[in-house]
This record gives structure tokens, C-alpha cells and sequence, in this order.
């Protein structure tokens, strides 16, 4: 006789991906951080906050550390699926890359003569035409 599980209802809950809920995540790691970095920088003050404490700096470190573990929770999931892509690349090899960067390098190398002589006949041209025009 097999048990079936029941499934767990707050396994559920945190498993489940809500549209919006990275953005508010990400939204409220924002404003960790920014809080954190006023209090570091004495622009906003901790006199008379219980919850602070004694240490306001200890209080504010740990708030943009929360803000920043909050800030890569929140895209993850957006990079997520780019790992598992890369795992897929197939890499070419050493003679490949060498053989694709002296292509590239030759072609930059003729363009850059074209354009040069380009350049010089233009000029030719521009000095003919003016001293016809004296």
C-alpha cells in the first residue's frame, strides 16, 4: 500500500511565482539600501528609534546587505534560464578563434586602406576643382 503526500501548503505558498512579486522585492531592496546608506552617511538619524539600537551603523550595514542579497533574489530569475543556455554553447576552439580574429583583422586592415585612399582621392579631386575655379 503506497502513502500518497499531501502537499505541504506552505511549500506551495513560497514555491509558487507571483507576477509582480520580484519587482516589489526589488523595489523594497532598493529602498533597504538607500535607508542603510543615509544612515552610514548621518544624512538620516537614529536618536530615539528603539529598533536600531545602540549601534546605527551595525543596523545600517546589515540593511544594505539584506537590500543587496534582495537585489540579486530579485533577478534571478530573469538570469536563470541564460545559465542553463551557456551550458548548451558549444565553444569553438583555439584554431577557430585564431582563424576568425585574423579574418576580422585583414578585413579592418583593407577597409581601413580603402577609406584612406578614399580619403586621398577625395582630397585630389576637392584641389582640382578648386584651382580650376581661380
Amino acid at each position: 500500500m503506497s502513502e500518497e503526500k499531501k502537499p505541504n501548503r506552505l511549500a506551495n505558498v513560497f514555491m509558487k511565482e507571483y507576477k509582480h512579486e520580484s519587482l516589489i522585492l526589488l523595489f523594497l531592496a532598493l529602498v533597504s539600501i538607500i535607508l542603510g546608506s543615509l544612515f552610514l552617511s548621518g544624512d538620516l538619524s537614529a536618536d530615539g528609534v528603539f529598533l536600531i539600537g545602540d549601534y546605527p551603523k551595525v543596523f545600517a550595514w546589515i540593511l544594505i546587505g539584506l537590500g543587496g542579497f534582495s537585489v540579486i533574489l530579485a533577478i534571478w530569475p530573469y538570469y536563470k534560464p541564460s545559465f542553463e543556455e551557456v551550458r548548451r554553447v558549444s565553444w569553438p576552439t583555439k584554431g577557430t578563434i585564431i582563424q576568425n580574429s585574423l579574418t576580422v583583422l585583414l578585413f579592418s586592415l583593407i577597409m581601413s586602406l580603402f577609406f584612406a585612399v578614399s580619403d586621398n582621392l577625395v582630397q585630389l579631386l576637392l584641389q582640382l576643382f578648386q584651382s580650376w575655379g581661380r
